[in-house]
């Protein structure tokens, strides 16, 4: 009975030892958020900056900053409501807070250190939702870049909250045309340069080059033609 007696206190030492081991300090560095995990992998709490005493069994799993960063990226082949396709280039600050996470702790929180990969997809998919509504013509106009970032601003914010993150602003960097309208805005400029040119030219030399020019245009006529009007050409010369 005796052997028991003792048997049990040394057991109940040895197991309230163990915890008082599990049971200890951790320091959680300046501005970031600690995510600690129970025994068996569940999401247990979040720990605020400073030091913190961890639960029996409790240990930290993620450390987030809470500092603010800047996400940014380009989305390509965006099409305008008039079908031209752009390259947007964009960016913008965000802050990581768990504490807005509501649902599916364990999954958003283990996303959180891929923060901008995610802000990068709901910027891709709000982009091309939205630009498809405008022509390309107005996405150089002041009053419709401003009101085309105050509506991403907004779903940004409503999507990217119950995933953890404060949005806090998008800019619209700079917008690449078409190539074909880039071709087609050089060759305007290269012939105007050569108009001006041939204008400051003597009268007789002035009309050797002119008649050369429009030689030129008859014997490679295809040469001068948009870059989709040539290929349509190209291609119903091949189905002849």
């Amino acid at each position: 009975m005796l052997f028991l007696i003792v048997g049990g206190v040394l057991l109940a030492a040895v197991v309230a030892g163990y915890m008082f081991w599990r049971v200890g300090l951790y320091l959680v560095p300046e501005d970031s958020v600690a995510v600690t995990i129970d025994q068996h992998g569940f999401f247990s709490r979040l720990l605020p900056a400073g030091r913190q005493r961890l639960h029996p069994f409790e240990r930290v799993e993620l450390i987030l900053s809470t500092r603010t960063q800047l996400a940014s990226g380009q989305t390509a082949d965006v099409t305008t409501r008039d079908a031209a396709g752009v390259v947007i280039h964009w960016s913008g600050p965000f802050r990581l807070q768990p504490a807005h996470i509501t649902e599916a702790h364990s999954q958003r929180l283990r996303s959180l250190p891929n923060a901008e990969r995610i802000i990068t997809r709901q910027v891709d998919i709000l982009l091309r939702r939205l630009v498809g509504q405008i022509p390309l013509r107005g996405l150089f106009l002041p009053s419709t870049r401003r009101r085309l970032e105050h509506q991403l601003n907004l779903l940004l914010a409503e999507n990217l909250r119950p995933l953890g993150i404060d949005w806090l602003g998008i800019s619209l960097q700079t917008i690449d045309l078409p190539r074909e309208i880039v071709q087609a805005l050089n060759k305007a400029r290269a012939i105007e340069t050569l108009d001006e040119a041939i204008r400051r030219l003597d009268p007789t030399t002035r009309q050797i080059v002119q008649g050369a020019y429009r030689l030129d245009e008859l014997i490679h006529w295809d040469s001068y033609l948009p870059g989709l009007s040539r290929l349509a050409m190209r291609q119903a010369a091949i189905s002849q």
